[in-house]
């Protein structure tokens, strides 16, 4: 049992020790919230106490549940929050220079403001197979998000669309197309407002692998958890069974 003491970046490095591809993880992994948006946690309805958190898992059982797996460049990195290509990646590439423990939630705010208000997000190349119909899409983007918990937290929290957990074995990945200037706000307020599935620039589609691909330079950033990863080209998939966590019954 591993307890990683921390944000959804912290978990994200633990992770990475954790997962298995050829057979049944040998560790538990167990989380004490002590980082900004705690996504993961609050997925898992733990309490923001350290010692609640802690209490409550130390005798509850594990489960075994998929996780996602970005490729680039040779590499490989696991996620359990989510993952994407475009603002999301170049926001996080940006508070790499910046002091995010001393604002807290408040650093990612006012970053993602000035960076939606000033940035020009060009369009790349998406291409997914769509689960449910079995057909494959390929389709312009200036943000591609794959998400694995129904609530990505504080202003945020409602971009995800809700409907996305970490047992399920597929990605819910959001497909936005541009123009950026309009699409990025109306998802916003779309989302506060419950009203995505009228918001005919947002695509959500429950899909397996998908691929990212420029078509223009420079290439757009992409991140999976919160950490910057670099700049596309990646595919994403899911593993199934790769990694015990600790899930109290809430």
């Amino acid at each position: 049992m591993i307890f990683a003491c921390g944000g959804d970046g912290t978990i994200h490095e633990v992770l990475q020790g954790l997962v298995s591809e050829t057979g049944e993880p040998s560790a538990a992994l167990g989380i004490i919230p002590l980082g900004s948006a705690n996504a993961l946690a609050r997925h898992l309805r733990l309490s923001l106490d350290p010692v609640q958190a802690a209490l409550a898992q130390i005798n509850c059982a594990s489960r075994t549940i998929p996780v996602g797996k970005v490729e680039y460049v040779g590499r490989v990195r696991y996620f359990t929050v989510m993952a994407g290509a475009g603002p999301d990646g170049a926001l996080v590439y940006d508070l790499l220079s910046a002091h995010k423990t001393t604002m807290g939630r408040w650093e990612y705010y006012l970053r993602a403001a000035r960076l939606f208000a000033t940035r020009r997000f060009e369009p790349f190349e998406v291409e997914c197979a769509d689960a449910a119909s079995g057909d494959q899409v390929t389709r312009k983007a200036v943000s591609a998000m794959a998400v694995r918990v129904g609530d990505l937290g504080g202003l945020f929290s409602r971009l995800a669309g809700g409907g996305a957990g970490v047992e399920d074995a597929q990605l819910q990945l959001l497909i936005l197309s541009g123009p950026a200037w309009l699409s990025l706000p109306l998802w916003f307020v779309c989302g506060w407002l419950g009203l995505n599935g009228v918001n005919r620039f947002l695509r959500c589609v429950k899909t397996e692998s998908f691929a990212c691909r420029p078509v223009g330079v420079p290439s757009p950033h992409f991140e999976a958890d919160g950490e910057w990863l670099g700049r596309i080209p990646m595919r994403v998939s899911v593993v199934r069974d790769a990694v015990r966590i600790l899930m109290p019954d809430v």
